[in-house]
């Protein structure tokens, strides 16, 4: 029997009732692993949903959970914009680790507003397509078929030039096959036709038309089709399930794997992609991840070469930020429950510490491993904060509040300083509304 989807925001534990039903199901909860994909959009055997947004299956094609964000008026074009114009392969990669469709999985019905997907997938296949046009598109060798007038190219095909020319008297006309230089190969075919279904999503959804980037983004969209202009859109279904990512330049791997992804979307129909979708494939996105995009883009857009992004440490760490003029280690936080108290705090803390000591961070940093100096630390959030004390202990931490950054100039001058931790700061960088 199907049931209706649930429906939680980020952070939200289940109903009773329903943690009651799901008990008697013995479905493998569990928490996701650091960097990995989500099951059950990373929902824990507490029946509390993490930073994972989305929709999936609980039991395929009986009941279904979507996660909606906890702040429902995200402004996901500008921070998938932000998160994109970084143009490096290292945070490309990154980014195309921030979400995940699964297509092969039955399509989940909901009348939920989730239109994070297609902007999603159309911005991130616009700004590949952009990188790969910078380095030019791909030629090869293909074979063409023409009937051609008063020479010969190739080889003639005598059976059909028998048929259309000599039987029908066309003593001008020479059928030939031949090969051709060019860049009307199949993966730019696939490229330009997924260009195609883009530039109809952008003018015909409501949703991203309302956003102020919308005329930006098709002044986009008109640079790359007039790159494309020598290049078809004529390909089949067959031949894009037939194409190979594998034997593709790097460049091009990731653009033709979000490209299919976004052909799926609309079942390879163009007239699909002109409407709003009323079911969604079983999908996530990673808030935590995207939220640390957003907050690099607007770092890198300040301070450029001073940041950088997911330095590594020691036994697989690695820490989000870096500033290396100020000597600063940073690490971003998207934690809800931040916005009434300080519960799980001193755990972040012990992990930015652990950072901070890290000799191959401080390397990085410029820092000289033998200096027995605190480095300064600072702890980012989606909010400004008040915090409250818990209990007694901590009473001393009551009305310490969190400022919101302002990125003029020093960034720990911008920051509070967490009174009760030496060279610990924390700051604000907002996550945009519409």
């Amino acid at each position: 029997m199907k049931r209706d989807p649930i429906i939680l925001q980020e952070h939200q534990t289940f109903e009773a009732s329903d943690i009651e039903a799901l008990k008697g199901l013995d479905i493998p909860f569990r928490q996701t692993d650091y960097l990995g994909e989500p099951r059950f959009l990373g929902i824990d055997s507490s029946f509390r949903a993490s930073y994972y947004i989305g929709a999936t299956w609980l039991v395929k094609n009986e009941w279904s959970v979507i996660v909606t964000p906890k702040m429902p008026n995200i402004d996901f074009v500008t921070m998938f914009l932000a998160a994109l114009e970084v143009d490096s392969k290292h945070e490309s990669d990154y980014f195309s680790k921030c979400y995940g469709i699964q297509f092969d999985e039955p399509a989940i019905e909901t009348n939920e507003q989730l239109n994070q997907l297609t902007p999603l997938l159309v911005l991130h296949f616009i700004t590949l397509l952009e990188r790969l046009v910078k380095h030019g598109l791909k030629k090869d060798y293909v074979i063409r078929e023409e009937n051609l007038k008063t020479k010969v190219k190739g080889r003639i095909l005598f059976s059909k030039h028998l048929k259309k020319n000599v039987f029908q008297q066309r003593d001008d006309r020479v059928f030939c096959q031949y090969q051709e230089y060019t860049e009307d190969i199949p993966e730019n075919r696939l490229l330009k036709k997924a260009l195609l279904f883009a530039e109809r999503i952008i003018n015909n959804y409501e949703s991203l038309k309302a956003q102020l980037e919308h005329t930006r983004i098709r002044q986009r969209l008109s640079r790359l089709e007039a790159r494309f202009q020598l290049v078809s859109d004529e390909i089949e279904v067959y031949q894009i399930q037939k194409l190979s990512s594998n034997k593709l330049f790097k460049e091009y791997r990731e653009a033709v794997k979000v490209a299919k992804m976004l052909l799926r979307r609309f079942d390879y129909s163009i007239h699909e992609a002109s409407r709003e979708q009323h079911t969604t494939p079983p999908f996530w996105i990673d808030m935590a991840r995207l939220y640390e995009m957003w907050v690099y883009g607007k770092l890198n857009a300040v301070y450029h070469n001073q940041i950088e992004f997911q330095v590594p440490g020691h036994c697989k760490t690695a820490v989000d930020f870096i500033k290396k003029d100020e000597r600063l280690i940073m690490d971003t936080k998207y934690k809800p429950h931040y916005e009434d108290s300080n519960r799980g705090i001193i755990d972040d803390i012990r992990e930015i510490s652990g950072y901070a000591r890290d000799r191959k961070i401080l390397k990085a940093l410029g820092v000289d491993t033998n200096n027995s100096d605190e480095v300064k630390c600072l702890i980012i959030y989606p909010e400004p904060i008040n915090f409250v004390a818990e209990d007694e202990d901590n009473a001393e931490i009551a009305n310490d509040t969190c400022k919101e950054a302002s990125f003029q100039g020093n960034l720990i001058q911008q920051s509070s300083q967490i009174k009760w931790f030496r060279n610990f700061y924390k700051i604000s960088v907002k996550l945009p509304t519409l």
